[in-house]
């Protein structure tokens, strides 16, 4: 804003414009032109000369005794440019796309300026103009830099809100997850010993199983060896019993002990099917037991599974509060560096208004010096008007533009500190 204060001043002057032919398509690193002013064929020093790229200063310069100023550009793409010259004593010029080359010369010829009345009190008054919209600029500037530092503070206060809050609900997050990571190590424990209990368990009733179906095949053996031993001393008997008595009482005692023989068959056969059928029992409720043994340890494994689910799931969950906690982190960083960088803003921008107001003072104090010499002029061009003591008047006259050009003076150094102020 105030660049373009600035600029708007310099070219708010009174200005007549030569125009040139444009050369496209130049490519230059640098020049280095010479601006030439003369009125009425004497050259003309302490002109102020300008040098704009659309509505950019990018050189300035005064000329010397010699009515001359060099410029230099560090850098120039041959693109048209114009060229403005400005001294009080004369109407200000102006030249529109104007082509610079290395080392060449802008002529420029300056016509006196009229001294008359209302020409100098309308200078005088869009001055005031001038600095009316400067101050109201400062004035505008001001508000929107305290309301954008009242944004930030109010953004910055709301983000520590938001941080705490989030830092809060990081730190319930992994309390309740330890609490959790600690109930399901001890559940684990638990686990772990029913799951030895178990294992215990199967492993004896195995053991009593194969045990008892030892005792069992060893008892049938037995029986077999007892049932095969009778019966050996049955057909023994039956043997001997035939060779004492005759054919017919042998016949009937061998039918008898066929008879006693087969009815012993039948209760050995019942007997080895009763306990077949009472092992078939053992044998189905062990295997029943075994069942029911390997259903818990299904269970008791499905359990486990659960466990650890609920533990991936917190773990999860932990991780993901520790994402938030960097996160807020994170964000907590991004505030403070942005709270440093509007300070640091603050702080440039104070600078800068500083360096501001020295300036316009010192604009101040070379317009106040400007007016009296305006009064003066007023009161010496009376005096020339009545045709009395012309010699004398001309010297004052002398000292009057000598007063005029030390003024440029000061005002051209005062555009040169402001020129390089606003490049800052």
């Amino acid at each position: 804003m105030f660049v373009s204060l600035f600029m708007a001043s310099f070219g708010s002057m009174a200005a007549t414009a030569e125009a040139t032919t444009i050369i496209e398509n130049v490519e230059m690193d640098a020049v280095s032109v010479s601006i030439t002013v003369t009125s009425d064929g004497k050259p003309v020093s302490g002109a102020l000369v300008k040098i704009v790229n659309g509505k950019t200063v990018v050189a300035a310069g005064t000329t010397n005794e010699s009515g001359v100023a060099a410029i230099k550009l560090p850098t120039y793409n041959g693109e048209g440019v114009t060229i403005e010259v400005y001294h009080r004593l004369y109407k200000t010029m102006k030249k529109q796309s104007v082509v610079l080359s290395d080392g060449g010369n802008v002529p420029f010829a300056l016509r006196s300026k009229s001294s008359a009345i209302s020409e100098v009190e309308a200078e005088a008054q869009a001055k005031e103009e001038k600095l009316n919209e400067k101050i109201q600029g400062k004035e505008e500037s001001k508000a929107e830099y305290e309301k954008r530092m009242a944004e930030a503070k109010e953004r910055q206060e709301k983000l520590q809100q938001e941080t705490a809050e989030v830092k809060t609900e990081t730190e319930e997050r992994v309390k309740e997850t330890e609490e959790a990571r600690k109930e399901i190590e001890a559940k684990e424990k638990e686990m772990e010993a029913k799951r030895q209990e178990i294992e215990k368990m199967k492993t004896e009733k195995e053991a009593q199983l194969s045990e008892g179906a030892a005792d069992r095949e060893a008892e049938m053996r037995k029986r077999k060896e007892e049932q095969e031993a009778r019966m050996k001393a049955i057909e023994e008997e039956k043997a001997k019993k035939m060779e004492e008595v005759d054919a017919s009482a042998a016949e009937r005692e061998a039918a008898k002990a066929q008879k006693a023989q087969k009815e012993a068959a039948k209760d050995a056969e019942q007997a080895a099917k009763d306990k077949e059928k009472a092992l078939k029992e053992e044998k189905e409720r062990a295997e029943d037991d075994s069942k029911a043994a390997k259903e818990s340890v299904k269970a008791e494994e499905k359990a486990e599974k659960a466990e650890k689910e609920a533990m991936k799931e917190a773990e999860k969950t932990q991780k993901e509060a520790e994402k938030a906690q960097k996160e807020a982190e994170k964000a907590q960083k991004e505030a403070e560096k942005e709270a440093k960088e509007l300070q640091k803003e603050a702080k440039k921008a104070e600078a800068l208004q500083g360096k501001i107001d020295k300036l316009d003072s010192d604009q101040k104090g070379i317009d106040e010096a400007r007016k009296k010499l305006d009064d003066k002029q007023k009161k010496l061009d009376k005096k020339i008007a009545k045709g009395k003591k012309l010699d004398k008047l001309e010297t004052e006259q002398q000292k009057l533009e000598v007063e005029h050009s030390k003024l440029d003076e000061k005002q051209n150094k005062l555009d040169s500190k402001r020129k390089k102020l606003m490049k800052k």
